[in-house]
């Protein structure tokens, strides 16, 4: 099961390809740069033993940006669950992604892979939550890795962690918390100050790490951090027009 959404800019309206089944994009706006796409679920998703593969691409001087009108449950059963996002975000070419609660419930065992090229002088801009536990639950097993490399290689971002029972309640992991909240800025530097609360990791090439814990979604002030950096790099704000999808 994979979804995939490219975006080309052109001079009267971008070129963009959609395609995905379980996960269906649907173009929301469009200006000649690029596009803004919802990711809308057609199915329950993600049971036991799925495997969801979601590829991302944004050629040179195109913008992109994802919405999830909602989050997504991964279900206990037997077997191991995949989520797989690659994204390959061209040379000038900006990629804005919130990402809803992603929830592992009781029984879950979930891998999540996040694999980004950023071509050079790319923006990125993503949100993900993971939250462990649907109301009244402790929460399933999940191995998040999320790798960002430049063009050539460079590592940008690296990161593997095992947020498995017995181990992410260790101190310095999670804790007594069962939502990590994080905001990724690659291929740039936010302006502005962060409000008490979250923590800012500062990167080796530019680009900042922001994230905060919590029993809870809280939203704030992380909602408001969103808000002022997608401010920063937001998309083109010429008028919506008609978008080629395929």
């Amino acid at each position: 099961m994979r979804t995939r959404i490219e975006v080309t800019p052109a001079t009267h309206r971008p070129r963009v390809d959609l395609r995905g089944d379980v996960l269906a994009p649907r173009i929301l706006s469009a200006t000649p740069a690029g596009a803004q796409v919802a990711l809308v679920g057609t199915q329950m998703v993600l049971l036991a033993g799925d495997s969801i593969g979601i590829d991302i691409v944004v050629a040179a001087g195109g913008r992109l940006e994802i919405v999830e009108p909602v989050g997504t449950v991964a279900y206990g059963g037997t077997g191991r669950s995949r989520w797989e996002v690659s994204i390959e975000v061209g040379a000038g070419a900006t990629l804005i992604w919130e990402g809803q609660p992603f929830v592992v419930s009781d029984g879950a065992t979930v891998l999540r892979t996040t694999d980004i090229r950023l071509g050079d002088g790319a923006r990125l801009l993503q949100r993900e939550v993971l939250a462990f536990g649907r109301s009244g639950q402790h929460g399933g097993d999940l191995v998040s890795c999320l790798h960002a490399r430049s063009a050539d290689g460079l590592p940008l971002l690296i990161e593997d962690l095992d947020l498995a029972r017995g181990k992410r309640e260790r101190l310095g992991v999670l804790g007594d918390d069962r939502v990590l909240d994080s905001i990724i800025a690659l291929g740039w530097r936010p302006e502005g100050d962060i409000p008490a609360g979250p923590a800012a990791f500062e990167l080796a090439e530019p680009g900042v790490l922001l994230r905060q814990l919590g029993r809870e979604h809280a939203h704030q002030p992380m909602d408001a951090c969103w808000q002022a950096w997608r401010g920063q790099d937001a998309l083109s704000g010429r008028s919506p027009g008609p978008a080629t999808a395929s």
